[in-house]
């Protein structure tokens, strides 16, 4: 991969990982559409881990408050806020549960799916389609109990296919269970660190062999890259979620599905 490469790459994942517009979509796209090489697994994870780096910065209060508030709730402080901090911990893992089962059966028939632009791009109209449906929907007020949080989780199951975004899937649920829509977006950023984790610490040892190629000083730019540009895209949602503009995102969506469309044809 040259240096133009991987910033291009940097700057999709950055955008695109909390932006409901699909990540793994936009990085199929790139390299059917622009012709950029192959990222390869090492890249993929590194990329990854920058945005999981630029969330876990953006909620280090609310993280630091779940473990301390965790650790308490065990002990004799049963105070609202502990008991608070140990159901949302609860809440998370079920939420991570769907995927995982499904990232686990699917295996190779999931990956190979990443092959197909064309299947990418129906997927991201698809996804357009969710987040318009959103506009129909009223502002809540509830929280995330664990029911909620299971079907926010089936949902993050689905954006395992290549073009259905994880953000736009599991913020829509949250917004048609009458979730607050800042809870919403919250539950599914903190939903982002397992689902990215799970998968970084799996492939540590490509990372170390690329590495030990001499691709170090790449992998070091691709990640400080999709970390600032991720961290800004949180930003950004939150202020959209807050307007009440999450479904207006839709239409980039459909635009650009079918925009790939055309040119794959």
């Amino acid at each position: 991969m040259t240096p133009l490469d991987i910033i291009v790459l940097a700057l999709i994942q950055g955008l695109t990982e909390f932006l409901p517009i699909s990540s793994s979509g936009h990085l199929v796209l790139a390299n059917a559409l622009l012709g950029l090489k192959e990222p390869g697994i090492a890249t993929e994870i590194v990329l990854h881990a920058g945005t999981l780096l630029a969330v876990v910065l953006y909620y280090r209060r609310d993280l630091a408050r779940l473990v301390t508030g965790t650790i308490r709730s065990f002990g004799r402080d049963q105070g609202s806020e502990n008991r608070g901090a140990r159901n949302l911990v609860i809440a998370l893992a079920v939420g991570t549960l769907p995927a995982a089962i499904a990232g686990f059966a699917g295996g190779s028939r999931l990956e190979s799916l990443y092959e197909n632009p064309r299947e990418s791009a129906i997927e991201i109209i698809i996804t357009g389609g969710v987040l318009l449906s959103t506009l129909a929907t009223r502002r809540g007020s509830r929280g995330i109990t664990l029911w909620r949080a299971l079907a926010i989780g089936v949902c993050q199951s689905i954006a395992l296919l290549p073009g259905i975004s994880r953000s736009g899937m599991t913020i829509a649920a949250g917004l048609f269970l009458g979730v607050l829509p800042e809870e919403a977006a919250r539950f599914s950023f903190l939903l982002a660190i397992p689902a990215i984790l799970g998968g970084a610490v799996l492939k540590i040892p490509e990372v170390v062999a690329e590495a030990h190629m001499g691709r170090a000083g790449l992998l070091a730019v691709g990640f400080a890259l999709s970390f600032l540009v991720g961290y800004a895209s949180i930003a950004a949602l939150l202020r959209i979620v807050r307007r009440g503009r999450f479904g207006l995102l839709g239409i980039y969506c459909v635009a650009a599905g079918l925009a790939a469309l055309w040119l794959l044809r």
